[in-house]
C-alpha cells in the first residue's frame, strides 16, 4: 500500500512539473503571438465568408428590396424558382453552354500541351502567347470578340466572305449565339488549360515511352497507353475547374449578348445578377445563387467519386 501510494505521488508530481514546464511564460507568450497571427484570418474567414453565407441564405428566404426591410416568406422564393419556366430555360442554357465548352476546352488545351511539350523552335514564346488571355480582363476580350462577330465589319465574317460563306450574324441568330460564346471562352481559357497539362506531361518518366519504343510501340499506342492513363489526375482537376469556372459564366454573356437573343444565352449567374441588381429581387437572386451552389457542389461530388474508377495515381 505504501509503495503504491508513493508510486502515485510521484507520477501526479512528475505530471505538474510537466505541465507547469508546458505553460511557462514563454510558452504562453508564443501561444498569443501564434493567435495574434492567425486572428486576422480567422475573423476575416468567419465574417466574409461563414456571416456572409449565414446572410445570403437568410436573405434567399425573404422578401428584399435593399430599400425597405426583408419580408420573410420562407420557401416561397425556391418554390416560385422551380416553377418558372425561365429558370428551367436559363439551367438548360448554362448546362448547354457547359457541356459545349468543357470538352472542347480540355481537348484543345490537350492537344496545344503536346505540341509545346515537343522540341520546337521558340516554345516559350508560344507558350507565352497562348497564356496571355488567361491574364487580360474578360470583359476586355469579350469587347475585342464582338467586333470580331460583328456582322457587318467584324474580322471572322471578313475572312469567312473570302471563302463565299455569307455574313453571319453570330450574336443575334438563336441558333449561333451560344456556339459563338464557346469559341470565344475556350480560347480565354484554353491557357490555362494547357499550362496545367504540360506540368502533368513533364511529369510523366521518360523511361516509360523508351521502354515502349522498345517494344515497337508507335505514337498513338504510346499516347492511350502511357500519356492518357498517367494524365488522369491533370485531366481530373482541369475537368473539376472547368466545371465549376462554366457553371459561373457571367461577364462574357453580359458583355457580348445581354443573355439574348430570345434568352438563348441567359445563365443563372446572369439570372442572379439581373434579379438582384437590375429589378431588386434580392431574395429571388439569392435563392438562384442558393441553388446554384447546390448544382455545383453535387456535380463535384459526383465527379470525387467517379473519378476512383478512371483517375489513375503512381
Amino acid at each position: 500500500m505504501t509503495t503504491n501510494a508513493a508510486s502515485t505521488t510521484t507520477v501526479s508530481a512528475s505530471t505538474s512539473a510537466e505541465s507547469a514546464r508546458r505553460f511557462t511564460p514563454a510558452k504562453v507568450r508564443e501561444m498569443l503571438w501564434g493567435y495574434a497571427m492567425i486572428a486576422p484570418l480567422l475573423i476575416g474567414l468567419i465574417v466574409f465568408f461563414y456571416y456572409a453565407l449565414g446572410t445570403s441564405f437568410f436573405i434567399s428566404l425573404t422578401k428584399w428590396d435593399v430599400l425597405t426591410q426583408p419580408i420573410w416568406v420562407g420557401l416561397d422564393n425556391y418554390t416560385r424558382l422551380l416553377n418558372n419556366n425561365l429558370f428551367w430555360k436559363t439551367l438548360g442554357n448554362t448546362t448547354r453552354f457547359t457541356l459545349l465548352s468543357v470538352p472542347t476546352g480540355l481537348i484543345v488545351s490537350l492537344l496545344l500541351a503536346m505540341a509545346l511539350n515537343t522540341r520546337i523552335r521558340f516554345r516559350n514564346v508560344y507558350r507565352l502567347i497562348l497564356f496571355l488571355p488567361v491574364l487580360t480582363m474578360p470583359v476586355a476580350i469579350a469587347v475585342v470578340w464582338k467586333w470580331i462577330y460583328n456582322p457587318e465589319f467584324g474580322l471572322l465574317n471578313q475572312v469567312l466572305g473570302m471563302f463565299g460563306v455569307a455574313k453571319l450574324k453570330w450574336l443575334s441568330d438563336v441558333n449561333l449565339a451560344m456556339p459563338a460564346l464557346v469559341i470565344m471562352s475556350v480560347w480565354m481559357s484554353a491557357g490555362y488549360g494547357m499550362i496545367i497539362f504540360l506540368a502533368g506531361l513533364q511529369n510523366i518518366p521518360r523511361e516509360y515511352y523508351e521502354a515502349a519504343e522498345v517494344d515497337g510501340a508507335n505514337s498513338w499506342q504510346k499516347f492511350w497507353r502511357i500519356t492518357l492513363p498517367l494524365l488522369t489526375p491533370t485531366i481530373f482537376f482541369n475537368l473539376v475547374t472547368s466545371l465549376i469556372g462554366a457553371f459561373q459564366v457571367f461577364d462574357i454573356v453580359y458583355t457580348m449578348t445581354k443573355g439574348q437573343p430570345l434568352e438563348s444565352t441567359r445563365t443563372l449567374v446572369y439570372t442572379i445578377w439581373d434579379d438582384g441588381f437590375h429589378y431588386f429581387r434580392m431574395g429571388s437572386a439569392t435563392a438562384t445563387a442558393w441553388v446554384l451552389f447546390v448544382i455545383i457542389l453535387l456535380v463535384t461530388i459526383v465527379q470525387f467519386r467517379v473519378q476512383k474508377r478512371w483517375v489513375h495515381y503512381e
